[in-house]
């Protein structure tokens, strides 16, 4: 299986070339890399021209938001697989081939556990989950960086929602449950900035989870269980933080 490879970024030049670097030393070599960037006002196009030779689309120009460039990527893709990493994100030298089995094997979408990383690249926290649908929004579950997903499974129910400007993965995500894709976790793991837009946003990239779990019919209970396990999620986190400062 040939898997499509989408880095999306607009002015990353502090963290790109990692990102980059991760997906050549991928030890499963049947890959395309796909880059996308939203018209970077830094050094970011500078530094992707040093490896031009290893994207299969290169491309720079203004976009809609993260929807968007995704969508553009996800359009020239040649690849069975689509795979997002945003410039930051990092592949294990063996992410590709511990994750490819699984989707060979019949899954349509698939997802590993993650460590999310500051700016500099040091582990700030270890996400390993199990997906469900009213876990997804408190954290439990996953992040975008371990998923992989069929081409097929996005030709069938669609890309993503510009109408999401933090949460368009969850109502990806969302809507793939719904049709009743065949998803399942994987073995490979993944490191992912922690402080992204839907970070920096939390309040609003929740109210938009819960407002694509009703549009696309996940169901009330759904929306409860989620809303209560955020709730409960937060409660602890503020535990934790007031033991530390004890």
């Amino acid at each position: 299986m040939k898997v499509s490879i989408i880095t999306i970024v607009r002015n990353g030049e502090n963290h790109v070339r990692r990102t980059i670097e991760s997906v050549l030393k991928q030890d499963y070599k049947n890959y395309e890399h796909l880059f996308i960037d939203g018209a970077s006002t830094d050094r970011t196009m500078q530094i992707a021209r040093e490896y031009e030779s290893h994207f299969s689309v290169m491309l720079s120009e203004p976009d809609k938001g993260i929807s968007d460039a995704w969508n553009k990527g996800i359009k020239l893709a040649k690849g069975d697989v689509i795979a997002l990493l945003n410039a930051g994100d990092e592949y294990y030298p063996d992410t590709l081939s511990k994750a490819v089995p699984v989707l060979r094997a019949g899954a349509d979408m698939i997802y590993g556990d993650t460590e999310l990383v500051n700016e500099a690249g040091k582990e700030v926290f270890f996400n390993r989950g199990k997906f469900h649908l009213w876990k997804y929004s408190s954290g439990f579950g996953l992040y975008h960086p371990s998923v992989m997903a069929r081409k097929s499974l996005y030709d069938k129910i669609g890309l993503f929602d510009l109408r999401f400007k933090y949460a368009m993965d969850s109502d990806w995500m969302t809507r793939a449950a719904m049709s009743g894709a065949k998803i399942q976790k994987a073995p490979h793991l993944v490191r992912m900035v922690d402080g992204g837009v839907s970070v920096k946003m939390r309040f609003a990239a929740y109210g938009e989870h819960l407002q694509a779990m009703q549009d696309r019919g996940a169901g009330e209970r759904t929306v409860y269980l989620s809303m209560m396990a955020s709730g409960l999620r937060g409660f602890v986190r503020g535990m934790l933080r007031g033991e530390r400062k004890v």
